[in-house]
């Protein structure tokens, strides 16, 4: 980054003396943690340009998300700076809004509201989807989560905590926090009957190796690569709608079963497949791969699920599983921003 370029660009603008210091202050102590190396010039001058425009034209910064991302990654410290005070926002009749935030040390819990005020989008299932962003002067990790839901008012109520990497307070610091959109009318299926004889599945089934986007078993390396069940067409649904069995096998290191959800990316639909055995005891999987097939709207997702054992030893053993669906997606462009104060 052209640290020059940056305080110029600074120093060519129309703002008050005490704010300039503050700002300039802020792109020093950046520098220390972040050291980027530019190779093509034009990236670098729209950079800088960006900067001096969305310094002497604030509220255009703010709301342009193009300039202010550009900026942001520029510096974070002078994007959030510029960033006007804005505690609530509403979109297609959904209002997101800042009820509190308070700051301890490295650590700021935020509490905020999202709300349908023209119908019931908003329950007390609502999930933000993995979809929400943070954007802050200082590098963090953040955590949120559903904390409650008033039915009176169609209110839900998320606490997101938020820590600095650097160990440093929060106090008077300003964050941005984003959302593009969230689920509700979730629905869960808890211990489903899957009606399959495990006796009577393929042997020595063929497999093929996949990149997995998802993995979950003993602790340690994880593979580059795992091997699954070649996807079959035609295998029955589970008795849930949005998932198929599309693998049922035993191979070398034990009983595969594998299930397919379409449109995962609009609902995020899940499950929990096990063995139940003759007194009802549960026996869960060893290994959990996630990957998936095809593009847009041909993309499929599959869950495979290994349990280590032969068809002798879960002789007895029967299939089944917790299901979780979701029945809207609502999708938006909602953005806040709050000073973090208080609270220490």
């Amino acid at each position: 980054m052209d640290e020059k370029r940056l305080n110029r660009a600074v120093w060519d603008i129309r703002m008050p003396e005490d704010a300039r210091q503050r700002l300039l202050q802020r792109l020093k102590e950046e520098r220390p943690r972040r050291v980027v190396r530019v190779s093509k010039r034009p990236a670098l001058a729209a950079v800088a340009v960006c900067l001096a425009l969305a310094l002497s034209l604030p509220a255009f910064a703010a709301n342009v998300e193009p300039v202010y991302s550009l900026l942001y990654r520029a510096s974070p410290a002078a994007a959030q700076y510029l960033q006007p005070v804005r505690e609530s926002d509403e979109v297609g009749g959904i209002r997101m809004e800042v009820v509190s935030a308070a700051v301890q040390g490295d650590t700021a819990e935020v509490w905020v509201s999202l709300q349908d005020l023209t119908g019931s989008r908003v329950d007390e299932t609502t999930d933000l989807f993995d979809s929400y962003s943070i954007r802050s002067p200082a590098d963090q990790s953040a955590h949120c989560e559903l904390a409650g839901y008033e039915e009176a008012t169609g209110t839900a109520l998320f606490r997101v905590q938020i820590t600095r990497t650097d160990g440093k307070s929060w106090q008077g610091e300003k964050v941005t926090f984003s959302l593009k959109k969230f689920l509700s009318r979730r629905v869960e299926y808890e211990q489903v009957d899957i009606p399959l004889d495990l006796t009577r599945l393929p042997q020595n089934a063929a497999t093929m190796a996949v990149s997995f986007s998802g993995y979950a078993g003993p602790e340690g390396e994880r593979p580059d690569t795992f091997d699954v069940l070649v996807p079959e067409e035609g295998q029955q649904d589970v008795p849930v709608e949005g998932f198929s069995l599309t693998g049922a096998a035993w191979a070398a290191d034990g009983l595969h079963i594998q299930l397919a959800v379409k449109n995962r990316q609009q609902n995020d639909n899940n499950g929990d497949v096990y063995l139940l055995g003759p007194d009802g005891e549960k026996h869960y999987y060893d290994f959990l791969c996630y990957f998936r097939q095809g593009d847009g709207e041909s993309r499929v997702d599959y869950m495979e699920y290994v349990f280590s054992g032969t068809p002798q030893t879960l002789a007895d053993c029967r299939l089944a599983g917790d299901f979780y669906t979701a029945g809207l997606l609502t999708e938006g462009s909602w953005k806040v921003t709050f000073r973090l104060e208080g609270g220490e």
